[in-house]
């Protein structure tokens, strides 16, 4: 246990300390997601226990409410049955810089799942 989480401060230090263009931060926010265990309760697509990175992407939107949700100053957009689960999450989340907060943004939103086109007839 204490190599893994070893280990994930090591990475995370690592990717914190790198220069990363803004394109490429959500690959920062897939190691923080790691790092934070938010892959326990939150998986890509399933329920699980809690809401899948799909329906929190579609349901914020834009990393703009994400982030507000993040910083603690906006109510949660999707009500579930355990919030103080989250609230210890979010104290940890809330610890983060700002760009590794807009990171993680990035990794959730980036699970938006893009609408099929429909033929034409």
């Amino acid at each position: 246990m204490i190599s893994r989480v070893f280990s994930s401060l090591v990475i995370l230090w690592i990717v914190s300390n790198m220069a990363f263009p803004y394109s490429t931060l959500a690959g920062e926010g897939e190691v923080l997601f790691q790092s934070l265990h938010c892959g326990s309760c939150h998986k890509p697509e399933e329920k699980a226990e809690g809401t899948p990175l799909v329906q929190i992407a579609q349901t914020y939107g834009n990393k703009e409410k994400l982030l507000k949700y993040f910083q603690g100053e906006a109510e949660p957009l999707i009500q579930w049955g355990k919030p103080a689960m989250m609230k210890g999450q979010l104290k940890k989340i809330q610890a983060l810089s700002d760009e590794q907060k807009t990171a993680l943004a990035d990794y959730i939103l980036g699970f938006v799942k893009q609408a099929t086109p429909t033929a034409k007839p």
